[in-house]
């Protein structure tokens, strides 16, 4: 759900707050630009996260990468300039794509045949209703231009929170 109110803040800012400047692109242009380096993101978690999670563990990764998510936020969000927002959307998009290798490779792990179908179908239900009550999150939360610090602090508080959760709760699990 942050990534997903953070997304929305993230196409606001490019819709209704930034200009072009040099290279970087307001506007619909802009948007494609993030979309791109997201996607970046991605691909470089799908090529990290499998010889990381060998070496510590899906745990640790997953912890690792929810603190990072709190720490872009804030040091790459706060500015709400478009350079630092293009790696934030990197970073971002790696944290997005590397946590959910993770999640899925322990749900595949740990599920027992007969019910995984149903668990992943589940589990990406779920997935979907959390971008979708982000999405109303953000319309009553954001303001038209999306640039909210109280936003942008709750979603980096969210984060770490979820890193302690997951790190607590996932020791305890064991």
């Amino acid at each position: 759900m942050l990534y997903g109110v953070s997304t929305i803040a993230t196409l606001l800012l490019y819709r209704n707050y930034f200009a072009d400047e040099g290279l970087l692109r307001a506007g619909l242009a802009g948007a494609a630009q993030v979309v791109a380096a997201a996607a970046l993101g991605t691909l470089l978690a799908a090529a990290v996260t499998p010889a990381i999670t060998r070496r510590w563990s899906a745990r640790g990764w997953i912890t690792t990468l929810f603190t990072l998510a709190a720490v872009v936020q804030v040091a790459l969000g706060l500015p709400y300039r478009m350079a630092p927002l293009l790696v934030a959307a990197v970073l971002l998009g790696a944290v997005a794509q590397g946590s959910r290798i993770c999640v899925e490779s322990i749900l595949q792990a740990r599920i027992a045949d007969h019910f995984r179908g149903r668990v992943f179908s589940f589990y990406d239900a779920l997935f979907n209703a959390a971008f979708v009550t982000a999405a109303v999150l953000a319309a009553v939360a954001l303001p038209d231009t999306g640039k909210s610090y109280p936003v942008l602090a709750a979603i980096a508080v969210g984060y770490a929170l979820a890193a302690a959760g997951y790190a607590v709760a996932s020791r305890e699990s064991r």
